[in-house]
């Protein structure tokens, strides 16, 4: 068998270890040995990274372009994001890195050093040794899982080097068994108190495994981790609660949200470097008009107009929010002007709770699940809006209902793609396929199941042809 240098990103290798103040004193890969606590939760602190380049928020059924906006994307963005938005096979060149594979097996290094060198660090006690490792067990299982998610059957890498390793691709069912039970083992050791957002602690760990499951289907199983971290959370969380978004609003009716990652009381682990509440998924090139989010979806999703979420996006034509005036015949996108909230790929406070509440509603337990979505609109909504509308009686609509909480959460900021994956062949979600439909001009690209599964990148299968799907 051909090997392969796992690490193809080796320019990327290097910002692993970019960290803020506490940690200035961890040089980079090659120039010190970690020893220390301070230089193994270093390694991890550094780890949070955006996507180098991504393209599945582009496969998202929300998001659409014209012809003019496809062509701009294609020159601007590169081929990748115009190729992920017709769901072609092919989406990334030879010449091209792919952010869904290289963000995490640059982060892979730091998890594997950390999980086979910090139990001997020269200082801290064994459960605070452990409680590292248990971190960097729960952040190496998390990342594999997500290259599954995109790729389906991959290697699982688990030791750290930047020599030539035999991995050979796993089924995708061998890859959750070995993340389900890397997290099972490590969340019990977790340390109990919150550090920071980037920092994975027993009630955030709880919340991502239960995620997790969650995405896989596994309803039952997610509920009883959910449970598990609102006990934690209201134990040794209290800073951690929701943002009323109406005091935030404007005389223009926009939303000024926080600007750093440490105000942000909703974030429970943020898998991202730079501030949360940064700007959509789609970054500055959204300012563009590339892409917008189709109007019918936002109809059909914030049909109350007292919903602040509203102010989400903006008209492309007289830049004011929708929360300030909707009309069906404006075309809307992400509005940067609302310092608009990116994609946070590990799990926030709303997350927990809309899919707690589809879990419970899953179950029957419809009562359940309304007084968690009652909370959370509570803080989305305006005064005497909040409650769930009395049209929702059955398990089945609670379901769905809870399923479109998280769509007026995240519409537009490129996370939708996994629901999609999640819901493909869920009866009570059929309907949402009506959606997967991408124009660019007068064709239209149909999303299929086979294209659920992407293939694995040019940049890697020149390490290791072995791994081209035939």
């Amino acid at each position: 068998m051909k090997k392969i240098n796992i690490f193809i990103l080796a320019v990327a290798a290097v910002f692993s270890l970019s960290s803020c103040e506490d940690y200035l004193n961890v040089k980079p890969r090659g120039y010190d040995v970690a020893s220390t606590i301070s230089h193994y939760q270093g390694l991890l602190y550094g780890t949070e990274k955006f996507f180098l380049k991504e393209s599945f928020p582009y496969m998202c059924f929300e998001t659409y372009t014209d012809e003019a906006g496809y062509d701009m994307v294609y020159s601007q963005l590169g081929s990748y994001a115009t190729s992920a938005y017709k769901w072609e096979a092919d989406i990334y060149r030879e010449d091209q890195l792919c952010g869904e594979w290289n963000s995490f097996t640059n982060i892979l290094y730091s998890c594997n050093k950390v999980i086979a060198e910090v139990l001997n660090a020269q200082d801290g006690t064994q459960e605070q040794r452990l409680a590292v490792q248990s971190e960097a067990r729960m952040l190496r299982a998390y990342c594999i899982f997500m290259m599954s998610r995109f790729f389906g059957d991959i290697p699982i890498i688990d030791k750290a080097t930047t020599t030539n390793l035999d991995l050979p691709l796993r089924k995708e069912s061998e890859v959750q068994e070995f993340v389900i039970k890397e997290m099972k083992e490590a969340v019990a050791s977790l340390s109990e108190e919150e550090t920071h957002c980037m920092r994975i602690f027993k009630g955030s760990g709880l919340a991502l495994y239960g995620k997790i499951l969650f995405m896989l289907g596994r309803y039952d199983e997610a509920s009883e981790q959910f449970d598990a971290a609102f006990t934690e959370l209201k134990k040794h969380s209290p800073n951690v609660k929701f943002i009323d978004y109406l005091p935030l609003v404007d005389e223009n009716k926009d939303i000024k949200y926080p600007t750093t990652i440490e105000q942000d009381t909703e974030s429970l682990y943020s898998f991202q470097g730079m501030p949360r509440l940064f700007e959509a998924i789609y970054g500055g090139m959204y300012g563009q008009l590339f892409f917008g989010v189709k109007n019918e979806l936002i109809e059909k999703y914030f049909y109350d107009r007292a919903d602040t979420r509203l102010a989400f996006y903006a008209s492309v034509s007289t830049s004011k929010s929708a929360y300030n005036t909707y009309q069906k015949k404006q075309q809307y996108c992400a509005n940067l002007s609302s310092n608009n909230i990116s994609t946070n790929y590990a799990i926030g406070l709303s997350e927990l709770y809309t899919m707690q509440a589809e879990c419970l509603a899953r179950k029957g337990d419809v009562a359940g699940a309304a007084a968690l979505l009652t909370e959370l609109r509570k803080n989305r909504l305006e005064p005497g809006h909040e409650a769930i509308p009395e049209t929702i009686v059955t398990a089945d609509q609670m379901t769905v209902f809870a399923f479109e909480e998280r769509m007026r959460e995240q519409l537009g900021f490129g996370s939708s793609w996994f629901d999609m994956k999640r819901l493909w062949n869920d009866p009570l979600f059929q309907d949402l396929k009506q959606y997967y439909v991408h124009p660019v001009g007068k064709t239209t690209y149909t999303l299929t199941e086979e294209r659920l599964i992407m293939k694995i990148p040019p940049t890697v299968i020149a390490w290791h042809p072995e791994y081209e799907k035939k």
